[in-house]
C-alpha cells in the first residue's frame, strides 16, 4: 500500500485522554491519507500476516456454514469480530452482562485448553497441542491484553505438572501481568486488561469459598445426577458473582449502567454458550474433512437462537440493568461495597446468607426509591448529540417526540433505558417530526426494546429522509401508523399533545409541530422548521403563550424566529445539540433568545434536561 498521509505520534504520554487510549493499544502513529491508496496485491501471505488471513478464513468459513440469523453470533464467539451482530442483540448481552462472552477473552482460550485435553488422553501431548493452539488463537486474535493473560496463565498451569510444580494463582496473574507490561507499560489503561484481570482476581479470592458455603448447604447423594447439576450450577454462580466484586465499580464507571440479572443469566447461559463455542469449532473442522458441516452448523444453531431466546426475555425484565448515575443505585453499590468489607474484616461470626440478604435487602431499598421518585408528570430532553428525542411522561402515559441523534442505535437505546427506568415497558405514541436522520435513527432499536402502540408521521414526500425505513421497522413491530394530515390530539388524564399537521411542503424538514401541555407548563416543539414555515404556523394558527420552547433544527440560525418567539414568549429554550460542524447553536439564535428574556438549556452543556410537574 502507498500513500501520502498526515502522520501524527501519538506514542508519548502527554496526559491526553485520546492519546492514551491508543498507547494502551501499543499503537504508536495514526495517519491521514490525503490521496487514494494505492495498492498492490502480495505475491504470497507474509508470515507474520498468516494468523490474521486464519481468522479472516475462519469468518468466511462461517459464513459458509451457518444459517444468516446465527453466523454473526458465531463469528463473534470464535473470532471476536462482533460486527455481524444486530445492535439490539448487542445491547441486550450488555444488559444481562454477558458481553464477556463476546469479547474474546480467558474462557475462550480455556474453553480451547479443555477441547485438546478432552481430545487427547495423553496429558503432555495435550498440553504441548494446547499450548500451541493457544498461541495460534492469539496471535489470530492480535494478542489482545485479555488473550495474552489467559494464554500465559494457561501455559503455565499446563506446565507445571510436567516440571512438577504447583501452580499458584496469584503469582500465575502477577507473572501474566508483568509479561504484559513489560511489552507495553501503557497497557495498564487498557480497559480490557483492567476488566481481565481483576474479574480473575476475584475468582481466586472469592469462588472457591462462595462455592464450598453454597455446596456445603446442598445435601445429595454424592455421585447423583442432581449433585452434580447442582455443583455445576453452583460453580458457575460463584464464578459469575465473584468476577463481578471486583469489576463492577469500573463497569459503572465505564458503561453507566450496573448489571443486576448478570448472575442469573451466566448461571443459566454460561455452560451452553461453553459448549456452542467447543461445538462451534468442532463443526469448523468437520466442515473441511466431511460433507456434513453444514447440517451439524444447522443443528447448533437451534441451541443459539435459544440463547439469544433467553438474552431478550432477561434483558426484558424491569430492572435487569439499571442507571449507574442514579443517586439510589450509586448509594446502593457503596454501600454494598462497605458491607463487603465489614464481611471480610469480621473473623468471627460472620455468615454468607447475612451479606446476601443485606444486599439484597438494600437494592430492594433502592429499587422503591427510584420507583418513588419518579414524578407524577416529566418532559425530559434526553442528551442524544447532534439530534433529537423527547419524552413526555404523565402517571401511565408516555409518549416520544422525536427519536435519533448521532449515534445511531445507541440513541434507540437511550430512549429505551430512560422509559425502563421510570419502570415504563411501553410507550403509548412516539411522534416523529419529520424524517431526518437525528431525528428517527433510533427508532428501529426503542421498537425492539419497547412496545409502542401508536406512530404518528407527517404525510410528506415518500422519500423523504428515512421514511420507508421506520415505516418497515414500525409494520415488523406491529405498531399502529398514523399520518397526521390534519391537527389532532392526543389526551391523557394529565396530559395533552396537539399535533399540527405539516404547514408547507418546501422541504422534507417540513414536518409536525406537538404542543405539550402537563398541567400549567406548555412546551412548543417544531423540530426543524424553517423561519418561513414558522410564519406560516403563525399565520394559521393561534398559538398560546408557552413556558417552554424547543429550538428548531438544534439552534441553526435559519430557525426559531423573532416572530416565533415573540408569540410564543417562553420562559425558558432548549436546544438539542452535540458536536457539529454547522455552528449550532448559532449566536444569532442565542440573541434573539435573549432578547425576549429567556433562559437558554444545551444538552451539549447540561446534559439531560428535565422538567418536573
Amino acid at each position: 500500500m502507498t500513500l501520502q498521509a498526515e502522520v501524527v505520534d501519538v506514542s508519548r504520554g502527554s496526559g491526553d485522554e485520546e492519546n492514551l487510549y491508543f498507547q494502551s493499544r501499543d499503537i504508536s502513529l495514526l495517519a491521514f491519507p490525503n490521496e487514494e491508496p494505492r495498492i498492490e496485491t502480495a505475491k504470497e501471505i507474509p508470515l507474520g500476516d498468516l494468523p490474521a488471513h486464519w481468522a479472516h478464513v475462519i469468518r468466511q468459513r462461517i459464513t459458509t456454514l451457518f444459517p444468516q440469523d446465527t453466523e454473526g453470533f458465531m463469528c463473534a464467539l470464535l473470532t471476536g469480530e462482533k460486527d455481524g451482530i444486530h445492535y439490539a442483540v448487542r445491547s441486550q448481552m450488555s444488559t444481562t452482562g454477558l458481553s464477556h462472552v463476546f469479547s474474546v477473552s480467558g474462557m475462550h482460550v480455556s474453553l480451547l485448553v479443555g477441547f485438546f485435553m478432552l481430545l487427547i488422553p495423553k496429558k503432555r501431548l495435550a498440553a504441548i497441542c494446547g499450548i500451541v493452539a493457544m498461541l495460534v488463537f492469539a496471535a489470530m486474535l492480535g494478542f489482545a491484553p485479555s488473550v495474552t493473560r489467559a494464554v500465559i496463565m494457561n501455559t503455565i498451569l499446563l506446565l507445571a505438572p510436567i516440571f512438577k510444580r504447583e501452580n499458584d494463582p496469584a503469582t500465575t496473574l502477577s507473572f501474566a501481568l508483568f509479561v504484559i507490561l513489560l511489552g507495553n507499560p501503557w497497557a495498564i489503561a487498557n480497559l480490557g486488561l483492567q476488566l481481565s484481570f481483576l474479574s480473575m482476581a476475584g475468582i481466586f479470592l472469592f469462588a472457591s469459598k462462595l462455592h464450598n458455603k453454597i455446596i456445603g448447604k446442598i445435601r445429595s447423594r454424592k455421585d447423583s445426577l442432581s449433585q452434580k447439576f447442582l455443583r455445576t450450577c453452583s460453580v458457575n454462580f460463584s464464578t459469575s458473582l465473584s468476577a463481578m466484586v471486583l469489576t463492577l465499580p469500573i463497569t459503572a464507571i465505564t458503561f453507566g449502567t450496573i448489571s443486576l440479572i448478570s448472575p442469573l443469566a451466566n448461571l443459566l447461559l454460561l455452560n451452553l454458550i461453553s459448549l456452542i463455542f467447543t461445538s462451534g469449532f468442532a463443526i469448523l473442522i468437520a466442515g473441511i474433512v466431511t460433507p456434513f458441516g453444514i447440517a451439524l452448523a444447522w443443528l447448533l444453531s437451534w441451541a443459539i437462537r435459544l440463547v439469544m431466546y433467553v438474552m431478550e426475555i432477561l434483558a426484558a425484565l424491569p430492572f435487569s440493568a439499571v442507571e449507574a448515575d442514579s443517586p439510589y443505585f450509586a448509594a446502593w453499590l457503596v454501600a454494598a461495597y462497605m458491607m463487603l468489607a465489614f464481611f471480610l474484616l469480621l473473623r468471627k461470626e460472620r455468615k454468607l446468607r447475612d451479606l446476601f440478604a443485606a444486599t439484597a435487602a438494600t437494592l430492594l431499598c433502592a429499587i422503591g426509591f427510584s420507583l418513588l421518585d419518579v414524578p407524577e408528570g416529566s418532559v425530559t430532553m434526553l442528551d442524544v448529540g447532534q439530534g433529537q428525542s423527547i419524552l413526555l411522561q404523565s402517571g401511565d402515559f408516555t409518549a416520544m417526540v422525536d427519536c435519533g441523534g448521532d449515534s445511531g442505535d445507541a440513541d434507540g437505546e437511550t430512549a429505551a433505558r430512560a422509559l425502563l427506568s421510570y419502570g415504563h415497558r411501553e410507550l403509548d405514541a412516539l411522534i416523529l417530526t419529520h424524517f431526518d436522520k437525528d431525528h428517527t435513527c433510533g427508532a428501529e432499536q426503542l421498537f425492539e426494546r419497547i412496545k409502542v402502540q401508536y406512530l404518528f408521521l407527517p404525510d410528506i414526500s415518500h422519500d423523504a429522509g428515512r421514511r420507508e425505513e421506520v415505516i418497515a421497522a414500525a409494520e415488523n413491530a406491529g405498531v399502529e401508523i398514523c399520518f397526521v394530515m390534519q391537527d389532532m390530539t392526543l389526551e391523557a388524564e394529565d396530559a395533552k399533545i396537539e399535533l399540527m399537521a405539516p404547514v408547507s411542503d418546501d422541504s422534507d424538514n417540513e414536518g409536525l409541530c406537538a404542543l405539550l401541555s402537563m398541567g400549567e407548563c406548555d412546551i412548543l416543539v417544531t423540530g426543524d422548521m424553517s423561519i418561513d414555515a414558522e410564519h406560516e404556523l403563525l399565520k394559521t394558527h393561534n398559538l398560546p403563550q408557552v413556558e417552554i420552547l424547543v429550538a428548531g433544527h438544534h439552534g441553526s440560525k435559519y430557525s426559531t424566529s423573532p416572530a416565533l418567539l415573540r408569540k410564543t414568549q417562553p420562559q425558558a429554550v432548549l436546544i438539542s445539540v452535540g458536536e457539529n460542524s454547522y455552528g449550532h447553536p448559532s449566536q444569532e439564535v442565542l440573541e434573539r433568545i435573549s432578547a425576549v428574556g429567556a433562559s437558554v438549556y444545551c444538552t451539549d452543556l447540561n446534559g439531560e434536561i428535565t422538567i418536573t410537574r
